[in-house]
This record gives structure tokens, sequence and C-alpha cells, in this order.
């Protein structure tokens, strides 16, 4: 596996191959304190056709 640097934040891109679709890939931030949950963008649960285990709105820290 290989990932880069970016501003201070370890990252990798994993590809999900999915059947009769193109693969889809999205950049991970790789968490050193991971807890054993994956965190998607909701257009990434829809395409792999994956269930929604908690929906959770946050406020980050830029107040965004």
């Amino acid at each position: 596996m290989q990932g880069s640097v970016v501003e201070l934040q370890a990252r990798v891109m994993v590809t999900f191959r999915i059947s009769n679709q193109p693969d889809l890939q999205i950049e991970f931030v790789v968490d050193t304190g991971f807890e054993g949950a994956l965190t998607l963008p909701p257009s990434a649960v829809s395409a792999l056709g994956l269930p929604y285990l908690t929906e959770l709105t946050a406020n980050l820290a830029d107040n965004s």
C-alpha cells in the first residue's frame, strides 16, 4: 500500500471494486487512533449498497 503525507496527515487511496460498475476510489486519512469503524461519504455508501449503521451530524472545528 502506498500513500502520501499532506499537511502532516498520512493519506491512502482505497479502491472499491463493485460488480458491473466502475471502480470507486476514495482517499482516506489514516487515523492512528483507529477503533474499528470506517466513515464513508453518503455517495459511497449508496454506490456500494451498504446499510447505514449510524448517521451523525457533526460540527467541525472550522465550524462547518
